[in-house]
C-alpha cells in the first residue's frame, strides 16, 4: 500500500488499512484491503450520529485472475497489459506465472483469463508443464462455475501454430468452464488481435459471476511468493523501436570454421533503456536487396508501384515490412490451389506434418515460386498473403552493469546455397552484410524473468551453452563478477572445432583465472574420432552435477530446442537416477520440483 492511500484511509479514522507487515503478499493484501474496506462501508455507523445511515458503498470490485504460460515474454506482457484495462471496467485483476498456479484454487474463481504462447512445434511453455499436466489429468477438478476466454501466441511458420491455447480453450471447456468469448489466435504480428480480444473478453467476463464470488479463492490463488518491485514499463516496443548505433561487429569463428559466428554491439545511447541478464533483445532487419529484387522478378513487378493502403512503393514494402522468405500457411494454401498439383495440395492441407516440413526444408518462397510456374500471383495478392516482417530475438549476451548503455548479441549468420541459389538468414546477415558500424538498428526488449542469475548471490549456477548458446551465460557471468555473487560457476560449451569455434576462449579462460568460473568443461565434437557432446560430459561428471544440485545450484540450458535441450534434459534424468538413488519416475518428480522452483530454466529455439 501506498503512502498516500495510507494517509488517505488513516484520515478517515474509520476505514481498516493493513500493516505491511502483515504475512501475505501483494497479490494478497489487495484483494484483503478492497474486501476489508467494502465490508467495512457496509457496516460503517458514524459515531457522530448512531442514528444515520452509512453512505452508499461503492460497488465492490469483481475478481479476476489472469495467467499466463510465456517463452519469451510475449504472453506475460498481454497478460500484464489486460490487467490494466480490467481495472477500468472495475475489475481487481491479479496476474499469475502458471508455475505458481495452483489447479484446485483456479477452480473455484469465478472469472479467468488464460494468455499463452506455444513452444517449439506444438509443446506448452515451460512454465505452463505442470500445470497443464493437472489440467489435463483424469482427476482434474470442476470448472463449471468458472467463466474463461483464452489468447493463444504463436508464429504460422511452425506446424503446431498456438496449439497450447488451443488446448487450454478445449479442456476447460471440458472441465465444465463457460467461455465469455471466443479464442483468438495470434500471429508474430499478436499486438492488435490481442487488444481486439480484449476488447472483447474483458467486457464480458466484468458482467459474469457474483459481485466477490470466488474472492477467496483469488487470493488463495494469488499466493505466490512476490517477486522483486516490476521495473516501469519501456515505452519501446515492436511499433516505437529504439534506435541504437551498431558499434562494434566483429567475426568471432576462426578462419576455416565451417560457420560463421559474429558478435555484436550497440549502443542505447541516452535513452535510459534498461535489461537483466537473461533477457531477449529483438532486432526489427530489412529485406535485403538481393532477395527483394527476386521476388519482384517472380512477380514480374518492377517495384514502383503503389501499394493499396500504403504510400510506399511496392519495392519498399517488400525490404522493410513483409516477410518474404519464410512461407506462411495462408500463402502455401493459396500456391496449392493455383499450382494444380495433387501431391503439393495433398502436403498442405494433409495432417503429415513433418512430411510437409521435409518438403520445405531449405525453400523460401522465390523457391516455391519457381518450382510452380503455374501459380500466379497479383501485386495485390502477394501481399495481401504475406506476413509482417517480424523482429528476431536474441539472448543478450552482455551485462548492463559491466558495459553501461550497451547490448551486446552473438549470432551465428544463416547461409546456405539450394536450389540453384544462396539463401542468407534475413536477420543474421541483415547485421553481418548490410547493416554497418555507425547505422541505427531498430530493437526493443523482452524481459525474461525466469531466466536470470539466483538473487542469492551464494548460490551456485550450472549452465549448458554450446555455439552461440552461450551467449546468455557470457552476460551471467559478467554479472557475477560485478556484483561480487559468491555462489560457483560452471559453464558446459562445445561446438565443432576448438581451433576455429572456441568462441570467446580469451574470456573463459580469463574467468577461470581469476576464480569466477569455477569449472569448464569442453565438447567439441569433431575433434575426436568419437563425436563428443555437452550432454556426454554432464554424464561424465555426474556425481559432482548432483551434487551440485543438492547444493542448491540453478540449472540453465540456452541453444538448439530440438536436438541439443532434448539431449541434455535426457542426461539430466539419467544421472539423478544415477547419483540419486532414484527410479525414473523419482527422477521425473526431482526434475518437476527444480522446475517448479524456477531451478531449471531454458531459452531454446
Amino acid at each position: 500500500m501506498n503512502d498516500k492511500t495510507k494517509n488517505e484511509l488513516e484520515n478517515n479514522h474509520r476505514v481498516p488499512f493493513l500493516p505491511d507487515a502483515l504475512p501475505f503478499n501483494e497479490g494478497q493484501k489487495q484483494w484483503l484491503g478492497g474486501f476489508m474496506a467494502g465490508l467495512h462501508s457496509r457496516l460503517l455507523v458514524t459515531s457522530d450520529n448512531q442514528g444515520a445511515a452509512a453512505p452508499a458503498a461503492a460497488p465492490a470490485q469483481k475478481p479476476l485472475t489472469i495467467i499466463y504460460g510465456s517463452q519469451t515474454g510475449n504472453a506475460e506482457s498481454m497478460a500484464e497489459l489486460a490487467a490494466e484495462q480490467a481495472v477500468s471496467l472495475g475489475m481487481k485483476p491479479v496476474v499469475m506465472d502458471m508455475d505458481d498456479a495452483d489447479i484446485q484454487q483456479l477452480a473455484r474463481v469465478e472469472r479467468l483469463l488464460v494468455v499463452t504462447s506455444t513452444y517449439g512445434e506444438g509443446e506448452m511453455p515451460d512454465n505452463a508443464e505442470a500445470l497443464w499436466e493437472a489440467a489435463s489429468a483424469d482427476d482434474a477438478p470442476s470448472f463449471a462455475n468458472t467463466f474463461f476466454s483464452v489468447l493463444a501466441l504463436g508464429d504460422t511458420a511452425y506446424d503446431g501454430f498456438c496449439v497450447a491455447g488451443k488446448m487450454w480453450d478445449e479442456r476447460l471447456a471440458e472441465l465444465g468452464g463457460q467461455r465469455v468469448a471466443e479464442r483468438v489466435d495470434c500471429d508474430v504480428d499478436f499486438e492488435a488481435p490481442s487488444q481486439a480480444w480484449m476488447d472483447k473478453a474483458l467486457p464480458e467476463i466484468a458482467q459474469k459471476g457474483t459481485q466477490g464470488g470466488g474472492a477467496e479463492a483469488e487470493a488463495e490463488a494469488a499466493g505466490t511468493p512476490a517477486s522483486a518491485p516490476k521495473k516501469p514499463k519501456s515505452k519501446y516496443n515492436r511499433q516505437n523501436p529504439l534506435l541504437a548505433e551498431l558499434i562494434t561487429k566483429k567475426v568471432i569463428t576462426g578462419e576455416g570454421s565451417s560457420k560463421e559466428i559474429c558478435h555484436f554491439e550497440l549502443s542505447l545511447g541516452d535513452s535510459g533503456e534498461q535489461y537483466e541478464a537473461g533477457d531477449a533483445v529483438y532486432i526489427l532487419p530489412v529485406n535485403r536487396e538481393d532477395i527483394v529484387t527476386e521476388v519482384l522478378e517472380a512477380l514480374s513487378a518492377r517495384g514502383d508501384e503503389k501499394v493499396a493502403g500504403s504510400d510506399k512503393s511496392l519495392r519498399e514494402v517488400l525490404t522493410e515490412d513483409l516477410e518474404i522468405r519464410t512461407p506462411g500457411k495462408e500463402f502455401l494454401a493459396a500456391l496449392s490451389e493455383r499450382a494444380d498439383d495433387s501431391e503439393l495440395t495433398a502436403l498442405v492441407t494433409g495432417d503429415d506434418t513433418e512430411a510437409l516440413a521435409d518438403f520445405l526444408w531449405g525453400k523460401d518462397i522465390v523457391d516455391l515460386l519457381a518450382a510452380y510456374p503455374a501459380a500466379r500471383f497479383s501485386v495485390e495478392e502477394f501481399v495481401s498473403l504475406s506476413r509482417p516482417l517480424a523482429g528476431r530475438a536474441y539472448s543478450i549476451s552482455s551485462s548492463l552493469n559491466k558495459h553501461e548503455n550497451q547490448v551486446h548479441v552473438t549470432i551465428g549468420s544463416v547461409r546456405y546455397h539450394t536450389n540453384g541459389r544462396d539463401h542468407n538468414g534475413v536477420c543474421s546477415t541483415f547485421l553481418a552484410d548490410v547493416a554497418q558500424v555507425g547505422d541505427k538498428v531498430q530493437c526493443y526488449f523482452a524481459p525474461n524473468k525466469n531466466f536470470a542469475v539466483p538473487a542469492d548471490k551464494s548460490l551456485p549456477i550450472i549452465m549448458v551453452g554450446p555455439g552461440t548458446g552461450i551467449a546468455p551465460f557470457r552476460a551471467f557471468l559478467e554479472e557475477r563478477e560485478v556484483s561480487a555473487a559468491g555462489g560457483d560457476n560452471w559453464l558446459f560449451f562445445g561446438d565443432r572445432n576448438a581451433s576455429t569455434d572456441f568462441i570467446y576462449e580469451d574470456e573463459l579462460r580469463a574467468w577461470q583465472e581469476s576464480g569466477l568460473l569455477t569449472r569448464l568443461d569442453l565438447a567439441f565434437s569433431r575433434d575426436q574420432k568419437e563425436k563428443v557432446y555437452v550432454q556426454d560430459r554432464m554424464l561424465e561428471n555426474g556425481a559432482e552435477f548432483y551434487a551440485w544440485l543438492e547444493k542448491g545450484a540453478y540449472f540453465y540450458i540456452c541453444g538448439d530446442a530440438f536436438r541439443m535441450a532434448k539431449d541434455v534434459d535426457a542426461a539430466l534424468h539419467k544421472l539423478i537416477e544415477q547419483h540419486g538413488n532414484k527410479t525414473a519416475d523419482e527422477a521425473v518428480e526431482y526434475v518437476n520440483a527444480l522446475k517448479k522452483q524456477k531451478r531449471y530454466v531454458r531459452d531454446v529455439y
